[in-house]
Formats: C-alpha cells, structure tokens, sequence
C-alpha cells in the first residue's frame, strides 16, 4: 500500500509538473510573439515601411503551421483605405531638439512644414480672456509661431477661445498637453499641428524651428487574416475569435511598439489557434487577425460588410485586446448587453479561481468587437486590467511588458468559454 501510493504521488507530482510546463511554454511562446511583432522591421504596425503587411504575413505563416484552414488566399481579406503618414519630425526649443514621441506629438491628421521663428505664448490666463484669436492672427502676420497652453476643459471661455484658434488662424502651431497618446489619422490638414508636453516646454523659450513632412496615402491596401479550424458536427456555423494585429507605426524615428496594444492580443489568438487545432468543437472555430483597427475599426467593418462566413452563421464573436497583465481582473465590454453569456463567463472564473474579479460594461465602440454586435452578433471584448499603463506611446514596448501568470489564467478562461459552446 505504500508502494501504491507513492507511485499515486509521483504520477500526480507528473501530471502538475507537466500541466505548469506546458502553461510556461505559452507564455514563453506569447512572449515571443510579442517580442517578434514588436522589432523595429515591423516598424510599429502601421503603413510606413509597411510594417502592417509584414505583422499580416508573420500571422498568416503561424496559421500555415499551426495547421489552420483557409478560405482565402494566403489567409488574407485584403482592403483599402486612405491614412495620413508622419515620414520625419523636427522641433527646436533654442536650440534644443526634443525627442520625437516623448516631448511631443504630431497631430495625426498634421500637415507638413518647415518654419522657424519667434515664439508667441498664449498662457493659460491669456487663453481666458477676450480677442485671443484676434491676437494670435496678428502676431502669426508678424511671423511668430504660436505656442498655446494646456488648460481645464471645464473653462468655458478657454475652451470657447481655443476652438475659434483653430477655426480662424491658419497657421502652424504648437499646443500644450499635460499628457500624450497618439493615433493614426484619415485625412491631412493644411498645417502642421505640434502636441507638446507641457512639462518639456520652458515659457521663457524665445526661438522655434519645426519640420514636418507628412504624406497622405490614398487607398492603401492592408488585410484582414482569417484562418478556421472546421466544425465536427456544425462546420458551417462559426465562433470567432478576433484581435486587431495593426497599431501606429512611426511618426519620423519614433516607432510605436504597440506591445500590449495588440500584439498581446494576438499572441493570444495564435495560443488559442493551437490549442483548438488539437482540440475541434461542434462549431468551426474561426481566428480573426483585423487590420486597420486603430485607423477606426476599418477592418472589422471591412469584414461584417463582406463576412467570410455569414454573420448568421456566427454564434458569437470574442475580441481580445490589451491582454499583457490582469492583476486587477478583466472587464468585459457587452457583459451587460449580453447576460447569460456574461454569467456564464463569470461561473466558469469563479469555480476555477482564474482572473480577481471580471467587471461588466455596456456597449463600446472602442475596439473590433463593436460592429458585430451591432447587427446582433452576440459579442464580447476583453481586455485585462492591471498595473500596466503604457498606452498609445513608444513606451508600450516588449522590453516593458512581462507576462505574468494571468496570461495563463486569462487563457484558460476563455478557453473554458468557448467549449462552453459544445456542450
């Protein structure tokens, strides 16, 4: 009996062994992953160099190998669409050049230009009072560069006074900001438009030199990548996982990594393909890599227009996005939209203890999810919650984000989820 129960203990010590080896390799993989979308060749994801169509053709060649079908050539669901580049960027405080991406910001939808000149501050007490754009046009005539500083939202006046600025002087310009995130722009303004951080502008600054060349693209082909793993006793009906693979790209030498915003969301995809090539459901199960999201959902809407399966064909559509930490638990965009699919979510997590807490919110339109549920496809989007706080800056980088053990939890969840489905 005590030979029995040895051998009983080792096996289990195996088997645990075994299930936290194969856990570890996922995240290593993921990390991988990450790490691969995340190197300067993919030049952030976005249309320079593009970094976007290489990020497509890594996804669709780990559809190839996982084992994935196909429904289109080469994994792909081409589209196009007009977007605005940032090619190079220069900013001179007295002769102090700031660094692209952390001082400051092109507007994505800036202009180009090569100007230099006297600065002309508007203070935040100046943006307050009366004929500030009349004074702003004068001194713009009299070749100063305006320089215009951050204020309260909840000023009225300042408000009121900023918005006539931007209607009524033409001219490039500088604003304040107390904090920076960028993202990717349609159409391209007459002038140049400079976000500065507050905090790295000096208001005893006397001279300013900015150059900006800026390109507008029209109709630029990027892709969806779509691969399936077909039903065992319902092929035709289909549950989709989704994530956006595309982010910002370069604005002149900044690159935006985008690491958390989504390459973890598609290193999860791809973890999930794997398991679910080795492991059908009764539904085909269908991996969705959408371009173009950060450009406004363009890919995703570029789908639900022209679905690979029919939209009522597709049980249920789950969107992952921001999936690099979950110290803090998840929140489920559609959670309260969609009830019963939310609690049976939350079952699934409190039987087996996997992410603190998940938190419901109602519609969003702030990620892929949002045009399938729109025309009644239920669908969720999840992103985890966390001390992870880079956010549309160069700093969401592989180096910074270090998955932990909710990405194994994370995972599991939403693995037990969708063969929720089958049963």
């Amino acid at each position: 009996m005590i030979i029995t129960t040895y051998r009983r203990t080792v096996t289990l010590l195996v088997v645990l062994l075994t299930a936290y080896t194969l856990q570890a390799q996922h995240r290593a993989k993921a990390q991988q992953i990450i790490a691969d979308l995340c190197t300067d060749e993919m030049a952030g994801r976005g249309y320079i160099n593009q970094g976007e169509q290489k990020a497509a053709r890594y996804i669709a060649e780990h559809f190839k190998k996982i084992g994935l079908s196909s429904k289109t050539t080469n994994y792909l669901q081409p589209f196009s669409l007009d977007v605005n580049t940032i090619t190079e960027t220069k900013i001179v405080l007295d002769n102090k050049e700031l660094l692209a991406g952390v001082d400051y910001l092109t507007a994505p939808n800036s202009g180009s230009a090569n100007v230099a000149g006297k600065v002309f501050y508007v203070s935040q007490r100046m943006l307050s009072s009366t004929n500030v754009a009349k004074k702003v046009k004068r001194a713009v005539r009299k070749g100063y560069i305006p320089v215009i500083s951050s204020y309260d939202p909840k000023d009225e006046i300042a408000a009121s006074n900023a918005k006539e600025i931007r209607k009524c002087v033409d001219a490039d310009m500088i604003w304040l900001k107390e904090s920076l995130t960028w993202s990717v722009g349609r159409e391209q303004a007459k002038n140049a438009e400079i976000w500065l951080l507050a905090s790295a502008f000096d208001q005893m600054t006397k001279d300013i030199s900015l150059e900006v060349k800026s390109e507008l693209i029209k109709d630029y082909t990027t892709q969806n990548v779509y691969g399936y793993v077909p039903g065992t006793e319902y092929p035709d009906s289909v549950i989709i996982f989704c994530g956006h693979y595309d982010h910002l790209g370069k604005m002149g030498e900044a690159i935006f990594y985008g690491a958390n915003d989504n390459a973890s969301g598609i290193s999860m995809l791809i973890d999930m393909a794997q398991y679910f090539v080795n492991n059908p459901q009764k539904y085909s199960v269908a991996f969705v890599a959408f371009g173009a999201e950060e450009a406004g959902l363009v890919g995703s809407l570029h789908y639900v227009k022209n679905p690979i399966v029919p939209l009522s064909k597709t049980k249920f559509v789950f969107n992952m996005d921001l999936m690099g930490s979950g110290e803090q638990g998840a929140t489920i965009v559609n959670g309260s939209v969609f009830k019963s699919d939310f609690e049976r979510l939350v079952n699934i997590n409190t039987t087996n203890d996997y992410l603190p807490k998940i938190k419901s919110r109602g519609k969003a339109a702030n990620s892929d999810h949002y045009f399938f549920s729109e025309l009644g496809v239920p669908s969720f989007f999840i992103y985890l919650m966390g001390d992870y706080k880079h956010y549309h800056i160069p700093a969401d980088n592989a180096a910074n984000l270090k998955l932990g053990p909710y990405y194994d939890k994370s995972f599991l969840l939403i693995r037990d989820f969708i063969c929720s489905f089958s049963k």
